[in-house]
């Protein structure tokens, strides 16, 4: 049957603006949190400061610093409202919380990143007079690029060429492979570590 597929979780980190929230609840701004957790955490103080009133919520002014006000100066003529609905505040503290993307791949164990949910790219290209394959955000899976392109090496015959991503932030490795074998990676992928085609973006 092979492995089971990636299981894929968006966490939230707490930035400068609602990091004070987290810490009156005793936990730590470098912490990650289900959505779920951060209105609890949310819920919870809202309680504690007295500011709830059935499904609405008194916006006190940490809550306005924390929630709606911006850092380095406000526009003039601003105001804000008295109270709003629970809801609207989880509109509000999800802008203010920074996504992760958790990717748990079986046998590899689960890597986080900073963003959104990243696809495995594969792009077709020629490069003089071979054809190659480029593979690129290997290790948001946690997968081991240099390992990974022996591997591939030895079982489909080909040469493998190892390249820094551009960008001065970025520690991530590109693989190149000669020949166009996008098919032949996606089954090996599959097979290995159950990543089917949906996380791969071929073009």
């Amino acid at each position: 049957a092979g492995p089971p597929p990636p299981k894929v979780s968006t966490l939230w980190k707490p930035t400068h603006y609602t990091e004070a929230l987290f810490k009156a609840a005793g936990k730590s701004k470098s912490d990650l949190f289900s959505f779920d957790a951060a209105i609890g955490v949310l819920r919870e103080y809202c309680t504690k400061e007295s500011l709830l009133d059935g499904d609405e919520v008194k916006l006190s002014d940490d809550l306005l610093t924390m929630l709606y006000r911006t850092a380095g100066g406000q526009k003039k003529d601003v105001t804000f409202p008295e109270k709003v609905e629970f809801a609207d505040l989880e509109d509000k503290l999800r802008d203010r919380m920074q996504e992760h993307t958790s990717i748990d791949v079986h046998g590899v164990g689960a890597t986080t990143r900073k963003g959104p949910p990243m696809k495995i790219e594969l792009s077709l290209s020629r490069k003089g007079a071979h054809n190659v394959t480029r593979i690129c955000n290997l290790e948001a899976y946690g997968l081991d690029v240099q390992a990974l392109g022996d591997e591939l090496k030895k079982k489909l015959n080909c040469t493998v060429h190892f390249e820094d991503m551009p960008g001065k932030n970025s520690k991530d490795t590109m693989l190149q492979l000669q020949g166009h074998v996008d098919q032949e990676v996606a089954a090996f992928l599959a097979a290995r570590y159950g990543i089917p085609k949906s996380f791969l973006s071929v073009k």
